[in-house]
């Protein structure tokens, strides 16, 4: 995946960047693809950008990305809207921490009884 022309926009009102890229790449990339790319390219945490849109056109390998860039992750999830997936996802990774804690809580009360 090759990132080409870079349109950069500073938006002083919500404190970001908003940038408009060509990926050229074989496949239509990911949001996950495209976040660790400009993540590089711009030398800005993963966290705190969030992809608008991956736009292609038929029987190309070129690819139109918007995406805008905040200072950190708490910038970002003041502004942005997250989506249900996003959300999904987080409600996933809570329920799994927890399960995790529970099992470790278990198997400490387990060792205490042993002894």
């Amino acid at each position: 995946m090759e990132i080409k022309e870079i349109k950069e926009t500073k938006n002083p009102v919500f404190e970001r960047k908003e940038i408009q890229a060509i990926i050229f790449a074989e496949s239509a990339p990911t949001k996950k693809d495209v976040t660790t790319a400009l993540a590089k390219k711009l030398s800005a945490s993963e966290d705190a950008i969030k992809i608008k849109g991956i736009y292609g056109k038929f029987g190309t390998k070129e690819f139109r990305i918007e995406a805008n860039v905040y200072k950190s992750k708490e910038e970002k999830n003041k502004i942005e809207r997250k989506t249900k997936k996003e959300i999904e996802e987080e409600k996933k990774e809570a329920e799994a921490a927890k399960k995790a804690a529970q099992e470790a809580k278990k198997a400490k009360e387990a060792e205490n009884k042993t002894e």
